[in-house]
């Protein structure tokens, strides 16, 4: 376990940090301490000998080694996220900030002249310095603590937060009960859009995470996802005087990520964004990744956006409210993401209970996530490889528009899948890996032809966001595991919207 906490001076830091890491049972490190033994001197001698410059050098090269040995808590100073350099070394760390007031800084920190940063008027000084370090503290840190208390008590919550919510990977949580520590995730001002299906199961408990938080419902299905919608949260978020610093929380399914998300990139120029995805597809497909957008006339998901969320946080309890074709609906992500990930990934589905329980579906559903972040990782603006993530949408987005949105996004996917392997199997339809998928979406309830003319395909399939100079392109599978482009004339398009329809 990585934990480091950061916080301006005196948000105690070091003592939390101790307590907290004997609680966890892990080794515990102070990095003032390390640059002090290091140096041979305290941090407070070395910026006044050496000036701040050399010293956040100095510190930077101990942090480097650091981060690299260390494996437990780490007490940060309270300028090293100052450097830039030093977010990167941490960017694998699950980065905790004490933030009390200014006034019990103030408290704590009178009398003691040892800081050459705060010398002068104590109060302004730390005001000055809050100012500075609050927006980066805000954009780097997972969560943050008030840490008003005894440091015991601040111990204790952090520590039962972070036994109860799991890392996964940069900026996305995961754990049963997460949906109880959301106010952590927004360090100021907040507001949050809840999926109307949400409120019915869940009002009270996310009023009670998100207390004093001004909550909008929202309608979570495919005809609200316009610019119409995005319209009417702009009046909402003028109403309620968002400013930039106004983090937004996006609860619900995908309909309700998307459009949240494309408010939170555009309003004042983009705002902090919480994802909460609360059904399984949200989950593992809208919640990661941040492209966000809305659908027009002439396709799907036309006008958007990239706004990495600040936080996603995944709770699967959420899941337990919904129906089995609800998490149905979400298998044929799931299925794509094994196709992307390999052989082995597509046996865990085959080897899976179905009907299957939250506890059942977490495996396979944390998988899914992996891939996908492995993926917009490595080309988070869909340059390159994040195209892959688009294996049977061509024909997938298609049907969902030519049914006018009543077809759900998993069943196209599902018939969109089966068709791209129908058209790239060497072997035609008869190929063993089209087969065994086709066995695998059936078993899961989920459609793997359409009843549909192929011609009312052609037109939102020759709008495909794939496209590159003019060119249409297509995502192919060589065997699992090793997708690829190629590219597709109209002749093409026609052949693929023909596999969906039965022989």
């Amino acid at each position: 376990m990585k934990v480091a906490l950061t916080g301006l001076p005196g948000a105690g830091k070091s003592l939390v940090g101790r307590l907290l890491a004997d609680e966890l049972g892990i080794p515990f490190l102070d990095l003032d301490d390390e640059v002090s033994r290091e140096a041979g001197s305290e941090p407070a001698r070395l910026i006044d000998s050496l000036g701040l410059d050399a010293f956040r050098s100095l510190e930077h090269r101990i942090l480097t080694r650091v981060s690299g040995e260390h494996d437990g808590l780490l007490a940060l100073g309270g300028g090293s996220l100052d450097d830039p350099r030093n977010a990167q070394l941490l960017r694998e760390w699950r980065l905790i900030w004490l933030r009390p007031s200014l006034t019990t800084l103030v408290r704590r920190l009178s009398g003691d002249d040892s800081r050459p940063l705060l010398r002068g008027n104590l109060a302004a000084r730390l005001d000055d310095i809050n100012l500075r370090r609050r927006p980066i503290f805000s954009r780097l840190a997972e969560a943050s603590f008030e840490a008003e208390t005894e440091a015991s008590e601040v111990a204790r919550l952090v520590g039962r937060y972070v036994q109860e919510v799991e890392w996964v990977g940069p900026g996305v949580l995961w754990g049963r009960g997460s949906r109880h520590h959301l106010a952590r995730f927004a360090p100021g001002r907040a507001a949050a859009v809840i999926a109307q299906p949400v409120t019915q199961h869940w009002s009270e408990e996310i009023r009670r995470a998100l207390p004093e938080v001004p909550i909008l419902a929202f309608d979570d299905h495919e005809d609200k996802k316009t610019l119409d919608s995005v319209r009417s949260l702009y009046g909402w978020a003028a109403q309620q005087a968002f400013d930039r610093t106004t983090t937004v929380f996006a609860v619900g399914g995908g309909v309700t990520v998307d459009v949240v998300g494309f408010l939170a990139a555009t309003y004042l120029r983009g705002l902090p964004l919480v994802d909460v995805p609360t059904t399984l597809l949200a989950a593992v497909d809208a919640g990661i990744g941040g492209k966000v957008g809305v659908d027009l006339p002439e396709g799907k998901n036309l006008v958007g956006a990239f706004h990495t969320p600040r936080i996603t946080v995944v709770d699967p309890e959420f899941w337990a409210s919904l129906p089995t074709s609800v998490l149905a609906d979400a298998m044929a992500e799931i299925v794509k993401a094994a196709l992307l990930e390999g052989d082995s990934a597509l046996e865990a589905l085959e080897e899976m209970a179905w009907p299957a329980t939250p506890e059942d579906l977490e495996p396979v559903a944390r998988r899914a996530v992996a891939v996908k972040m492995a993926i917009v990782e490595a080309d988070p603006k869909e340059e390159a490889e994040r195209t892959y993530l688009n294996l049977g949408h061509t024909v997938g987005h298609a049907l969902e528009q030519a049914t006018g949105y009543q077809m759900s996004h998993g069943h196209a996917v599902a018939i969109g899948l089966s068709a791209i392997l129908r058209f790239g199997a060497p072997q035609g339809r008869a190929d063993g890996l089209v087969r065994r998928v086709e066995q695998l979406l059936l078993r899961f309830g989920l459609p793997i032809y359409a009843d549909i003319p192929p011609e009312q395909l052609m037109q939102p399939m020759g709008l495909d966001k794939k496209r590159s100079d003019g060119a249409k392109r297509l995502v192919l599978l060589e065997r699992p595991g090793h997708p690829y482009l190629a590219a597709a004339n109209d002749a093409d398009l026609r052949r693929l919207a023909e596999q969906m329809v039965r022989d």
